[in-house]
C-alpha cells in the first residue's frame, strides 16, 4: 500500500483520524497494513467518525451516519479486540474512546495469544512502522516532542539512605503498584512481537501490569487477567532481580500501567536509544555517577544498562589501580533506572538527584492536553466533531494562532505552557461529570 494510493479511502480517513490524537500516526504503508488487519469493514467508518473526546454510543453514531443500535454492536466487538475503551458511567450510559496507536491497539492486540487476527503479520508491520522509516517519523514524534508516553522508575534498592537521594512516593514502583487498588497482567507486546520476529528473548512474556483504571479496562475487555496485589508486587520484585527497567505511565496520580522491560525487546528503550541525546526529559529524577577508584573494570554496569551510557574507558598511563578501564556515564543519555548500581559488586556506582526535576503531569488528562498541545493537535481536542462547522473553524482558526512564530516561542518557555494547560483544565469539560476524566 502507498501513502495515499491505492488506499481503501475508510483506511485513510482513519489514519487521519487517528493522526488527529494527542499521540499522532504518521502515515506509513506499515500503518495502513496494521489498520487492515486490526479494524474489520464497517469499524472503519466509525473509528474514523468517532469524536477525540469520549463520547456516548447516541453521539458516535450520530457523527458515523448509522443507528445506536449498530453502533453499540460495532463498539462492543471492538472492545474485545483493543481497539476502544468502555468508561462506564454511574448513571448507567457508557462513554467510548478511540485508542490511540501507542500506548493502545498496537500494544492491545498483542497483550494474548489470538487467533482473530494474524498477529505474526501484525508483528511484522508494527515492527516496520517503527523501524522501516529512514526518518523514524513516528519514533521522533513520540521521543522528540515533549511529553512522553511513559517515565522511568528508579529502582529504590539502588540508592543508599541520606538527603541527597531522596525518592518521593510517586517514583517509587513498589507504592506504585501497592496503592493500585485493582490490578491485571498481560503478554508483553514488545516480547510478543520479538516471538513472531524469531528474536523471543529469556525475559518472562507477561509481566505487564496494569494498575488502578487499566486493569479494570483489560479485564473487562478480556485482554488482560485480573490479579491480586500480592501476585503484583511479585512480579515487580522478580522483574527488578532480572535487571528490567521499570516504565510507569506518564502521570503522578492513578497510572494505569507499569511496564517492566528488557533491553533487548522494549520499543520504547530502543526509541529511546535511536534518538540518544537528543530524546527530550525522558529520564528519572535521578542519574548514575562512577567513582572510579573504586570501579575494579568488570564490565557488568556497562552490560546491564538499557540505554548504552555507560562505557569502559581505559586507565591512564601509570595508574595505579590493576585495573585496565572503568567505567564512565554518559549524563545525556542516563535514564536514571539504577539497574547499573544493583549490578555493581564494589560500590563504585552511585544514584544522586538530577539539579533540574522533570515536571510530571499529574492527570491523564493534562498529559493529554500537554501531548496535544506540543505535538500540534490542540484544536482537533477542543473541537472534536468534524460534522459540525463551528467545530472545523474554530480548529483551523486555533490551530493557525498556535503555529505562529510569536505564539510557539512563548509557549515554549516551560513557565506559560504551564499556565495555558492549567486555564485550558479550568474549563475542561472533557466528558460531563466522568468521575475517571476530572482533570
Amino acid at each position: 500500500m502507498g501513502h495515499g494510493h491505492g488506499i481503501e479511502p475508510r483506511l485513510l480517513a482513519l489514519q487521519r483520524r487517528l493522526d488527529r490524537m494527542p499521540i499522532r500516526a504518521p502515515a506509513h504503508p506499515a500503518l495502513f497494513e496494521i489498520l487492515d488487519e486490526l479494524f474489520r469493514g464497517e469499524e472503519r467508518r466509525l473509528a474514523a467518525a468517532m469524536p477525540l473526546r469520549p463520547s456516548t454510543t447516541e453521539r458516535i453514531a450520530r457523527c458515523a451516519g448509522i443507528s445506536a443500535r449498530r453502533a453499540e454492536e460495532l463498539l462492543r466487538d471492538m472492545l474485545h479486540r483493543g481497539l476502544v475503551v468502555d468508561l462506564p458511567h454511574p448513571d448507567g450510559r457508557t462513554f467510548w474512546f478511540l485508542n490511540p496507536t501507542v500506548i493502545g491497539f498496537f500494544e492491545f492486540s498483542m497483550m494474548r495469544r489470538r487467533d482473530d487476527v494474524d498477529q505474526a503479520r501484525l508483528a511484522r508491520h508494527v515492527w516496520e512502522y517503527f523501524h522501516g522509516d529512514p526518518d523514524l517519523a513516528f519514533v521522533r514524534m513520540i521521543g522528540n516532542e515533549g511529553t512522553f508516553l511513559a517515565r522511568p522508575l528508579l529502582q529504590e534498592e539502588a540508592v543508599a539512605g541520606g538527603t541527597d537521594s531522596e525518592i518521593l512516593d510517586e517514583e517509587r514502583a513498589t507504592e506504585i503498584v501497592a496503592r493500585a487498588g485493582r490490578w491485571a497482567e498481560g503478554i508483553c507486546h514488545c516480547r510478543h512481537v520479538q516471538e513472531h520476529l524469531g528474536r523471543r528473548c529469556a525475559y518472562p512474556i507477561d509481566h505487564c501490569l496494569a494498575l488502578g483504571q487499566g486493569a479494570d479496562y483489560l479485564s473487562r475487555a478480556g485482554l488482560a487477567r485480573p490479579i491480586d496485589q500480592s501476585r503484583a508486587l511479585d512480579v515487580l520484585a522478580h522483574a527488578k532481580e532480572l535487571g528490567m527497567v521499570q516504565m510507569v505511565d506518564n502521570v503522578r496520580r492513578k497510572p494505569t500501567f507499569l511496564c517492566n522491560c528488557c533491553s533487548c525487546c522494549c520499543e520504547m528503550l530502543e526509541g529511546l536509544r535511536l534518538l540518544g541525546g537528543h530524546r527530550g526529559t525522558v529520564r528519572s529524577n535521578h542519574a548514575a555517577a562512577v567513582d572510579p577508584p573504586k570501579c575494579n573494570g568488570c564490565g557488568r554496569c556497562v552490560r546491564a544498562c538499557p540505554l548504552g551510557a555507560i562505557e569502559l574507558v581505559p586507565e591512564a598511563a601509570g595508574a595505579a589501580r590493576k585495573s585496565k578501564a572503568h567505567a564512565r556515564v554518559t549524563a545525556d543519555r542516563c535514564l536514571g533506572c539504577g539497574v547499573c548500581r544493583r549490578r555493581c559488586p564494589t560500590g563504585a556506582i552511585q544514584l544522586h538527584r538530577t539539579p533540574t526535576r522533570i515536571q510530571t503531569p499529574g492527570t491523564q488528562v493534562e498529559r493529554m492536553v500537554l501531548q496535544a498541545l506540543e505535538r500540534g493537535t490542540l484544536a482537533h481536542l477542543l473541537f472534536d466533531d468534524p460534522t459540525r462547522l463551528s467545530h472545523r473553524v474554530f480548529a483551523r482558526v486555533l490551530t493557525t494562532l498556535l503555529e505562529l512564530p510569536p505564539a510557539r516561542r512563548l509557549l515554549a518557555r516551560r513557565q506559560v505552557r504551564s499556565r495555558f494547560v492549567e486555564l485550558l483544565l479550568g474549563g475542561w469539560r472533557p466528558v460531563a461529570g466522568h468521575p475517571a476524566l476530572r482533570p
